[in-house]
């Protein structure tokens, strides 16, 4: 038996798997940052900062409810798989099912009903509404977790990535528009109560509408992939030679017991973010800087936050293929092939958020106004300043989801604690002791992910026995990075002294991306094998084969 072949087979489909995730999550980011444009006219600042209280109250019954569940279901229907175990594999998709219902009901309820209470809680009271909007959705996300989590452990990341499209194409298209008529509806109710609020109070609830609709489609599409495939389903569990069957309680019990460490490692970063949000309003009342608060939070999650996010969707769909894969792995006791896939997520990650990092902060101005029409000087200052999180965010992103794989799942949660105490200690200092406003926020973001970083690395490096090459990881791709941002920035500055001008901004992008690509390819710092590795990768290695750019 060929070992070394199956075991480059097996990098292979884990890259292709995993590129085939972060595409589609690449997308979805783009896509919803097409939504945040409109949304920026339509709805305004404080629109976006309703828009976006409702949306991180949301953020914490999801990570509660349905966070865990793609990858604890993963985890285990991969092991049950692995050992051929069918009959198993389907007893834990159903009794997984029941408990997602479960948790959504009771999760739905309490935001539904408990809108204003929640929404009081942050000091942004007419956010309510959208709260009321988006309670429904988690239910239907609970479900859908499931269908996701149940694919992604039987080796196929494609039904999620598809049904992940689906769902923001309806987000969109369903948000804009809901968002539009609602913000026309909620003028009139302005002006019968004498308060303008109601307009951006109603357009955030329109907005955020789109979720409702965006989860019930995606739910749907899943549900016609789990039909179609219920014959193979079906002879896979007929063929299955398994006499003994987990029992019910058996089941829950895993289930709930892989899903807590990775709810309370994520709830770890949600409940940062609650108290950035949280700890940002009160600071911003007790100055006396109210009619900022909002508008500046708008901007901070309506623009830059949403930015930012295209790119940990790399790290965060890499992140989700790697732990069913290194699980199995594991299991084997395959150290070998632990650390190469190890070092290969991390190098590829690395390849992408340090050039788009340096690329943003280069022409963070020239992009917001591309993107959004605006000039103002906050949003591009906060992409400056938040750039050097996005390459932190992503490596703490991959490096906590390695260690999941590795059946290590509370040690990120650890780390995420320390993290999380020293950003909220220097945020609160920074926000008292300055004027930073919101800068104060992003800065300690970017110090909560370099802890992480730090901590993450050590500990996957301590529990493997090996070494991170750091020049090749970061070394090229970072220089390569700082010629190409080096370059834009002349670029852009000589295209747009006289002013923005959106076809000469995307020149300068373009110029970017040619030239990290050209050295990257000229410094032999990216192999034929890497890039093969990517869907549609041949092909395009056989093209710089031929102008010999890579080998």
């Amino acid at each position: 038996m060929d070992t070394k072949g199956t075991k480059q087979k097996s990098t292979n489909n884990f890259i292709v798997q995993g590129s085939i995730l972060a595409i589609a999550g690449v997308l979805v980011r783009l896509l919803g940052l097409f939504k945040r444009i409109p949304l920026a006219y339509i709805i305004g600042n404080t629109g976006n900062g309703y828009y976006a209280t409702a949306f991180d109250i949301y953020q914490i019954f999801y990570t509660i409810s349905a966070y865990g569940i793609p990858v604890a279901l993963s985890k285990l229907v991969s092991a049950k798989v692995s050992k051929g175990e069918y009959k198993n594999a389907d007893k834990i998709f159903k009794c997984a099912l029941k408990f997602s219902v479960f948790m959504g009901v009771i999760s739905s309820c309490v935001v539904f009903f408990f809108s204003n209470r929640l929404a009081n809680a942050f000091g942004e009271p007419m956010s309510y509404l959208a709260l009321r909007m988006i309670s429904p959705t988690l239910l239907v996300v609970c479900m859908l977790s499931v269908f996701r989590g149940y694919y992604q452990g039987m080796g196929t990341m494609v039904p999620t990535a598809i049904s992940q499209v689906i769902e923001q194409i309806a987000v969109v298209g369903v948000g804009i528009g809901a968002s539009y008529f609602l913000a026309q509806y909620g003028t009139k109710v302005g002006m019968l109560l004498h308060n303008e609020q109601y307009k951006y109070s109603y357009g955030a609830a329109g907005a955020i509408s789109g979720c409702v609709a965006g989860a019930v489609l995606a739910l749907l599409f899943m549900l016609l992939m789990y039909k179609a495939g219920s014959r193979r389903f079906k002879r896979n569990i007929y063929k299955d030679q398994t006499t003994v069957i987990d029992s019910s309680f058996s089941i829950y019990r895993a289930v709930i017991l892989t899903i807590i460490p990775i709810v309370i490692s994520s709830s770890v970063t949600t409940v940062s973010g609650f108290c950035d949000h949280f700890i940002h309003n009160k600071v911003m009342d007790i100055k006396g800087f109210s009619d900022l608060k909002t508008a500046n939070w708008g901007i901070y999650s309506g623009k830059y936050m949403v930015l930012v996010s295209v790119v940990l969707a790399l790290s965060s769909a890499m992140g989700m293929a790697t732990v069913p894969t290194l699980s199995g792995h594991v299991k084997k006791k395959e150290y070998d092939i632990v650390t190469r896939k190890v070092k290969s997520v991390i190098r590829i990650t690395m390849m992408v958020a340090i050039p788009a990092a340096i690329g943003l902060a280069a022409l963070a101005p020239s992009v917001m106004y591309l993107l959004f029409s605006t000039t103002d000087e906050v949003a591009p200052m906060l992409l400056r300043i938040g750039s050097l999180g996005i390459i932190l965010f992503s490596l703490s992103s991959i490096t906590g989801y390695i260690l999941q794989g590795m059946s290590r799942l509370y040690v990120p949660i650890k780390h995420a604690l320390i993290a999380m105490v020293i950003h909220l200690s220097l945020m609160t200092l920074l926000l008292f002791t300055t004027d930073l406003k919101v800068y104060a926020v992003a800065l300690s973001n970017n110090v909560f992910a370099l802890v992480m970083c730090i901590l993450n690395v050590r500990a996957i490096m301590k529990i493997l026995r090996c070494r991170l090459d750091f020049a090749k990881v970061f070394g090229m791709p970072l220089i390569s990075s700082l010629v190409m941002g080096a370059v834009i920035f002349l670029l852009d500055f000589v295209l747009c002294k006289n002013g923005f001008s959106r076809i000469k901004i995307i020149l300068s992008i373009i110029v970017g991306v040619v030239i990290y690509g050209l050295i990257m390819l000229l410094t032999r710092s990216v192999s034929a094998e890497e890039l093969s590795r990517f869907p549609g990768g041949r092909k395009l290695t056989k093209i710089l084969e031929r102008f010999h750019l890579i080998r």
